[in-house]
């Protein structure tokens, strides 16, 4: 939801006679985009690429080209001035939303990683009512509520099911790092989303994506230097996951950003939630992570929280 509901900001254009199902058709397809991130993370982290160093590969790719669609665009990519502070905290939670995701990637099945990440919107609504005086209501909390419960389904801790059987691979204290990273995560995101919707139009979307690559590079270079050693590619295909990584990540925010301005807001919120379908389905593929019955319906409740949120925001606001 970095990873992927923080992005949203007006491009330019209009939507054109067949506008709607061009918009739907690019959140389809920005959804593809972000999982393809999410499983290039995970295979440079099971090779032993540092998620810092993941980070970085992302963020010198996506500054690079941010940098380029401001010259496109005929931006300054230091935006207004009167707004530059808001940049930057947009800049600085996305960055750590992102870092943090990546994080729980590495040491939690995709799908559930990708699950409790999602409960983003959630936090969005709780963020709004502070920062943009919008209502939180009875949905709000009922919608939060079950989030929680899906979560718990997810994650499965020991204290209250003893029985549940373990996924394979990352231990209980890394499991349960990777699901606390996540929620932090999630609510930076939200963050980043709400300063995203404090600026409003008078930003390019552009200058978002420069903001957001350069505090993420500032960030992970010095993670890189104080506390993660650096792990150089491997070989070629090492290589082309660390540049999928950011080229994938620019090329969904740009295709999230477009649909979102094209399609209504609510129905969009559905095709949203097909990375939650790709990430069950390719963790299963290509990571053989075989998701339980609980998993299954925890995400089932996570994501039916957040959809009836996003028809129920978009229906008030017609």
């Amino acid at each position: 939801m970095e990873r992927r509901a923080t992005e949203a900001s007006p491009l330019v254009g209009g939507a054109g006679p067949h506008g709607e199902l061009t918009g739907y058709v690019m959140m389809a397809v920005s959804a593809t985009a972000f999982v393809t991130v999410s499983v290039c993370t995970k295979a440079l982290a099971q090779v032993g690429m540092p998620t810092m160093e993941i980070v970085f590969a992302r963020s010198v790719v996506q500054l690079g080209l941010g940098l380029l669609g401001c010259v496109w665009f005929q931006q300054s990519p230091l935006g207004p001035s009167g707004v530059r502070q808001w940049l930057v905290v947009r800049g600085g939670c996305g960055a750590a939303g992102n870092a943090l995701f990546f994080f729980a990637l590495s040491v939690m099945p995709l799908a559930d990683a990708t699950v409790v990440f999602f409960t983003g919107p959630v936090f969005s609504a709780l963020f709004a009512s502070w920062m943009l005086g919008e209502p939180y209501t009875a949905l709000d909390r009922a919608a939060s509520a079950l989030c929680l419960l899906g979560i718990v389904l997810v994650v499965k801790p020991a204290a209250l099911f003893p029985a549940a059987p373990m996924p394979t691979g990352p231990a209980d204290g890394d499991a349960a790092a990777g699901t606390a990273a996540a929620l932090v995560g999630a609510m930076s995101g939200a963050l980043a989303y709400c300063v995203v919707r404090k600026v409003g139009s008078a930003v390019h979307f552009m200058v978002h994506v420069v903001y957001f690559g350069f505090l993420s590079l500032a960030a992970s270079t010095a993670m890189l230097v104080l506390w993660q050693r650096p792990r150089l590619p491997q070989s070629a295909s090492e290589w082309a996951l660390a540049g999928a990584v950011g080229v994938a990540a620019f090329a969904g925010q740009v295709l999230l950003n477009r649909g979102l301005q094209l399609a209504p807001a609510g129905p969009a919120t559905l095709m949203r939630n097909l990375d939650v379908v790709f990430a069950f389905v390719l963790g299963v593929a290509l990571f053989d992570e075989i998701p339980d019955a609980l998993s299954v319906a925890g995400a089932g409740i996570i994501v039916s929280s957040t959809v009836a949120m996003g028809i129920y925001r978009w229906r008030a606001s017609r």
